[in-house]
Parts: structure tokens; sequence; C-alpha cells
């Protein structure tokens, strides 16, 4: 009897050690995890290219529109007017999409819990000091904004500058051809994650870009004019 129970227990112990079906189960116990942080790490890179692709596209897009504004006789110089502009701010919020320009989203970092504005645009229109212009200096004649970010102010000069070399980062500086204007356009965008908090690859971060266009058609450069009454969307 003794010995019959020790030769089943060894036999089973022998099945319990020869025996390889929870392996698979052990594996992706192990490898789950990594798989989850590299879809994770995937999918936010992924998503934080795409948004900030969308606000690059996002300036160019209202530096293309505003630049080719204007109303008028075939033969005049074109005017341009504040209801034109805020048709602009108008359109970029509805081009953005889910971007939520003029929202703003929740934030909760280190347990703290705070509200953030999404975005600002700002629209400069950058002249000539002269013409012809043989200092090579220029000015900031206007300058339009939109959305609630409004700590952001501009990074490249702000309205009513005058003997700047340019506007744009260092080095990138655009500048304008006698007797006409280039609009120029930043786009501020605070970016939420998909995936916040500790498991997050991506923080809250500022996204800022700068698009510009010269102005296609003979403007009217004397001033903006506002025969309606629209209100100014100033910065």
């Amino acid at each position: 009897m003794i010995r019959s129970t020790s030769q089943r227990a060894a036999r089973l112990l022998r099945e319990i050690t020869d025996c390889d079906s929870g392996m698979a189960l052990i594996e992706m116990a192990y490898s789950l995890p990594i798989l989850l942080s590299l879809a994770t790490v995937g999918t936010e890179l992924a998503n934080y290219a795409t948004v900030q692709m969308q606000v690059s596209q996002l300036a160019l897009q209202v530096a293309d529109n505003t630049s080719r504004m204007g109303a008028g006789l075939p033969l005049a110089s074109k005017k341009i007017t504040e209801t034109m502009i805020n048709d602009v701010l108008a359109g970029a919020d509805a081009q953005a999409g889910n971007l939520n320009l003029l929202g703003s989203q929740t934030e909760t970092v280190n347990g703290v819990s705070r509200t953030k504005a999404k975005a600002r645009i700002v629209i400069s229109s950058l002249e000539p000091m002269a013409n012809p212009n043989t200092t090579n200096r220029y000015k900031i004649v206007w300058q339009r904004c939109a959305g609630a970010a409004t700590e952001y102010t501009p990074r490249y000069g702000t309205a009513g500058q005058t003997t700047l070399q340019g506007m744009g980062p260092a080095g990138r500086q655009v500048t304008v051809p006698d007797g006409n204007a280039m609009m120029f356009v930043e786009v501020h965008y605070r970016y939420a994650p998909l995936f916040a908090g500790e498991i997050g690859l991506v923080d809250y971060v500022d996204i800022d870009t700068v698009a510009a266009m010269l102005v296609r058609d003979d403007r009217d450069l004397s001033r903006i004019y506002n025969t309606e009454g629209a209100p100014i969307s100033r910065c």
C-alpha cells in the first residue's frame, strides 16, 4: 500500500514536471505589459504627429486666406474689412474641426486640475517702412487675434512696432517687397495627450507654428475698412 502510494506520487510529480500546457499563459503574462506599452507609445506619437501637422496646415491656410482678402473694382486697389478678417478667423475654427480652437480643456497634472484655453491665432500685416524701402526695415501695421489663450503673446512683433528686420524665427525671417504686404500668421495650440498621467509618453504641451504669404492682389494698405460696424478681433 505504501509502495503503491509512493509510486503514484512519483508518477504525479513526473507528470507535473513534464507538463508544459501553462507555458503560453506565462509567456503572455510577461509579454502583455510590453506589448501594451508599445501600442500606447505608438498611438500617442502618431496622434501627436497628426495634430502637429493639422496645426501647421491650419497656419498655412489662414495665411493663404488672408493674403487673398479684398474687394473692389478690377483695376482698383482691393479694400479689406474687419468683416473679412472675422470671416477668415471663423473659417479657421471650422477648418480645424475637432481641434476645438475656440474652446478649453481640463488638465490634471500631479493630482491638480486646471482649465486651460486651447488655442490662439495671431494675424499680422508686415509692410515696408517706406517705398522704396532703402533701409530694409519693416513695420507691423495691424494685428488681429482669435482664441481664448490670451496668455500667449505674439513672439515676432506686435502692432505698431517698426524698424524690424523681418518676422519669424531667427535665420528664417520673412521680408516684404516694396509696395506690398506680408500676412504673417502664428498659431498657438495646447495639445492634450490621449493617455494622460503616468502611463502617457507625451504630456500636455504647446504646439506653436507660423506661416506667411504675400498679398496676392494690389491691396489698399491705407487702412482696414469697417463700414459694417463689425466687431474688431483685437489682440
